[in-house]
């Protein structure tokens, strides 16, 4: 069983925290936000590991041995704000991570999880956050 260090050096190092805003004209404003954290790794059983460990903390996640046929490694996600907010509460922010994605992540995944992001307001400060304004 892994540690919780162990845990946050893992999604500090290989876990990849992603924000997605498209279009979609059923929404309000029309945008949607989607978010959601990956991690990747050769072995099945230490993405297993991971999943177990995050069970353990109340995240639920996702673990599949195929992404894709264009990507073949097993994959663990972990969606729904709820989970992502949980999660983001166990990696530290006085830490550099491999990408410096965390502490930006955290802010947008506060941001939706308050419904902010169904102003324009909050999709302004998101796509801000994304360097897309």
């Amino acid at each position: 069983m892994l540690s919780q260090e162990q845990l946050e050096g893992i999604f500090l190092a290989i876990g990849r925290p992603e924000l997605t805003i498209y279009r979609n004209e059923k929404k309000h404003i029309g945008y949607e936000v989607r978010m959601r954290i990956n991690v990747r790794a050769d072995s099945f059983e230490f993405l297993e590991m991971i999943q177990e460990l995050l069970a353990h903390n109340n995240v639920e996640s996702n673990l599949k041995l195929s992404e894709s046929k264009v990507r073949p490694k097993p994959i663990l996600r972990v969606s729904g704000i709820t989970n992502i907010i949980r999660l983001c509460e166990l990696v530290p922010d006085n830490l550099p991570s491999s990408k410096s994605q965390w502490v930006t992540f955290k802010d947008a995944a506060n941001v939706v999880y308050r419904g902010e992001h169904t102003t324009q307001e909050g999709l302004d400060y998101l796509l801000a956050l994304k360097g897309e304004i």
